[in-house]
């Protein structure tokens, strides 16, 4: 199973498992591989994942 990025930027290390918004503006939403949801919790795996993803993108951006 491939990927899917739904994000130009990795999202918050604490957003939702499924799609990534913060949980203070989750309410309900829908993600057609999840359908709708309520904010659930991210894997260890996908904290680290998105954590690696935003401090790539800092260096990036620094680097001319």
């Amino acid at each position: 199973m491939s990927a899917v990025i739904r994000h130009q930027t990795a999202p918050n290390p604490d957003g939702c498992r499924w799609c990534g918004t913060a949980r203070h503006h989750h309410g309900r939403r829908y993600v057609a591989s999840q359908g709708a949801h309520a904010w659930e919790q991210p894997t260890n795996t996908q904290r680290l994942a998105r954590m690696r993803a935003r401090s790539a993108a800092r260096t990036r951006k620094e680097t001319p």
